[in-house]
Order: C-alpha cells, then structure tokens, then sequence
C-alpha cells in the first residue's frame, strides 16, 4: 500500500502535531506501508531532533519558501497548498500513483486540495482533524483589559467562521479526530464520516525517563504540569490552586513547564501571580525544557495535573499517565479516558474543585502500582493500535 501523506508542521518545529505526523507514519510503516510524507521546504539544516534516527518513511520538502523561524505569511502557505494540490493530481495521473492520500494535518491544504477530483480518479481521501477552531486559538490573557477580551471575542468567532467555511469546501471520505470532543465539535460542521482514533506516547521523551519503583511520596508532593501556556489550557488558575493547597496543609512542590513566548504577556502574569502569593519556593514555572530535562521532571513527579478546558487530545498527561502517574484534570480531549485509565480524579477547572482533588488523593493515600498503571495505560493507548486502526479504514476505502 503507497500512503501519500501531507502536513503543514514538520520537524524541526516541535509539538503534538510533529510528534503525531511522526510516530503516526512510524508506525504505519511498521506495518508495511510505503509512506511518502509532502511537508513545506525548503528543508532546514539539521532539521533532524537530535538523537533521531533517520525515518522510515519518505520526506519530500515542497519549497514554499518557509523561513526558517517562525510562522510563515499567508502567501507561503497557499504556495505550499497550491503546489501540495498541484503534485498529488499529478501523482494520481502517473506511474507512482498512491493507493491513498492522507492530509496528517493542515486546515490551509484541506481548504485548497482539490479532493472532488483526487476522488472522482479513484483515490481515497483522508484526513486528521486536531481540533476546531477557534479551540485552542485564544491569544488574549484572562485578565487583559475589558476591550482586549471583546475584540478578542470577535476575533474568535472570525477564526470560527473562517475555519468551518474551510472545512466544508472540499469532501473527504473520512475525518480522523483524537477525541470524542473533537468529534462533538466536527461532526455538526461537514457533512462526511468522523471516526475517532487516539494517539499513542511521545517515545522519545519515554526513551528519555528512568520511572521510579513507586510514587508515593517521600517528604513533599511533587505536581507537574506540562504544556504550551496559553489560555486554554488555564495554568493561570495554578497560582491560587497552590494558595489553597497550602492554606489546606498541604506540603508541596508544583512544576510548570511548557513554552511561553504565543500569548504575549502570560507567562509573566502566572510568575507574577506566583510572586504576589508568596508561593515562589513552592511553585516553579519554567518555559521550555530539553527532553531529558523533561524527562527528569516526569520522574520525580508524584501527580500529574492538567486543568485545560480544551484539548486536541492531550499528549502531556498520556506521557504521565504510561510512566505511572496518576493524573488529575479536567474535561477536555482525551483527559477523560486518559484520567481513568491513570487512577486519578475528573474535576472542573477551576482552583476550588482542583485543590480539593489533589487535596484528597494525597490524604487518601491513593496510589497505586505505578508498573501495573503505566502498563494498563499503554495497553489502551499506542501508536501500534492507533496505526492498525487507521490502516483498517485505508483498507476498507481502497477497497
């Protein structure tokens, strides 16, 4: 089977949706798929993450002219799509004909890929929905000024409208979406089938922690928190849930840690927060890490929490969950199944309901096995099953 593969992020940014392009291509590879992956060029030097092996799928750069840091301007991501479109109707005409496309991701080529055509040739259509705008998308602090947050309300529902209008402009045989929130929020907007497919572990960042024999703690709680800062995943609540975690008694250390520089402004606000709570020996923000650093905080941790209030799927906390952490967090992509599976507790986000969980895990002495924990999880989650599962809808649309 000859998979052609298309995505609008790629090494050597980093994030959920490289890590899913990636391990995702791996792993159908694995099961004897010749995949060719379209990604936008011209490709960088030293574009592989250090201490990677090459791929076993294919890259092909399409020279968009992306610059080298940062995001590229709307006329380079049309030129990419455009050309994208351009290359699979002529693959579909030759002799490499692929026997299914897949748009791994990317809103900007689903808009543009003519599928009406790639379809009506014989070619089967996918793609991988992460999320629908504006999830994810807000860009203003919780406590910017008042006209801050209304225009920024107008803004989101612009995003909103924009991102629906490209998702119904071309049909596909089948959406794959990480979570059944995603699918809520998909399945009113285009008129095609939606199935959901989970994801598996980061294993580079696995291959990289050294999991203790138990997490039940020693001396203080260790909290960890992973993930991007912004809004939506409201590590702006974290400061006034340690307040009341230590009002309650409660001995404690809680890690943040994730890059800071989209929403301008909210990292300084949490490190001020921090600061004005007297809490700057108990709650240590970071920004980015290195992945052994990482790893090194995931190890030491004795719980996971993650108050997000949207969520594609939730990489962070499936990472926490596989090396026996229990995780406790809120309603947002795949933290449900994800919290179940971990023996940890579903809250509401918000510092009352969070605190009073961590609260009470750590005074009910609620750990359990973290071995047993950590293997019931990758049983339910991996990108061995999510690759069988994908490859079965392949086999079934080509045929």
């Amino acid at each position: 089977m000859k998979l052609l593969a298309i995505s609008e992020h790629y090494y050597p940014r980093v994030g959920g949706t490289v890590n899913y392009v990636h391990e995702t291509l791996c792993a159908l590879t694995a099961l004897g798929v010749e995949a060719e992956l379209l990604v936008p060029g011209p490709a960088p030097q030293g574009w592989l993450p250090t201490g990677m092996a090459e791929p076993p799928y294919t890259v092909t750069w399409i020279d968009a002219g992306y610059p080298a840091k940062g995001d590229p301007s709307r006329e380079q991501r049309y030129s990419f799509c455009q050309q994208v479109n351009d290359l699979a109707a002529a693959r579909v005409a030759g002799p490499d004909r692929p026997d299914v496309l897949h748009v791994l991701f990317g809103l900007f080529v689903m808009e543009v890929l003519e599928t009406e055509k790639l379809r009506a040739a014989g070619l089967p259509c996918l793609s991988t929905v992460h999320n629908v705008p504006p999830m994810e998308c807000r860009q203003t602090a919780h406590n910017a000024p008042l006209p801050a947050r209304m225009k920024e309300e107008l803004r989101l529902k612009a995003v909103g409208l924009k991102n629906r209008t490209r998702l119904r402009k071309n049909r596909y045989d089948l959406h794959v979406v990480p979570s059944e929130q995603v699918k809520g929020f998909l399945e009113p907007v285009v008129k095609d089938p939606v199935t959901v497919i989970g994801h598996g572990l980061t294993s580079d960042l696995q291959a990289l922690m050294t999991p203790p024999a138990t997490r039940r703690p020693d001396g203080p709680i260790r909290l960890l928190t992973v993930g991007g800062y912004a809004p939506h995943k409201r590590q702006h609540i974290l400061p006034e849930t340690a307040a009341r975690l230590r009002d309650a008694g409660v001995d404690f250390i809680w890690e943040i840690a994730g890059p800071s520089g989209r929403v301008r402004g909210y990292f300084d606000n949490i490190c001020a927060d921090i600061t004005a709570r007297g809490l700057q020996d108990r709650v240590i923000a970071h920004a980015s890490v290195p992945f052994r650093d990482l790893g090194t905080l995931y190890d030491r941790a004795h719980i996971y929490a993650q108050p997000s209030v949207e969520e594609g799927f939730c990489l962070t906390a499936l990472d926490a969950a596989a090396v026996g952490l229990p995780v406790i967090g809120c309603r947002a992509g795949a933290l449900p199944d994800i919290i179940a599976a971990s023996g940890g507790a579903l809250v509401q986000s918000a510092p009352k309901p969070l605190a009073d969980a961590i609260a009470d895990f750590v005074q009910g002495n609620r750990w359990q096995d973290p071995a047993a924990q950590a293997e019931h999880v990758k049983s339910q989650f991996s990108w061995g099953r999510a690759a069988a599962d994908l490859k079965s809808h392949y086999d079934r649309l080509i045929a």
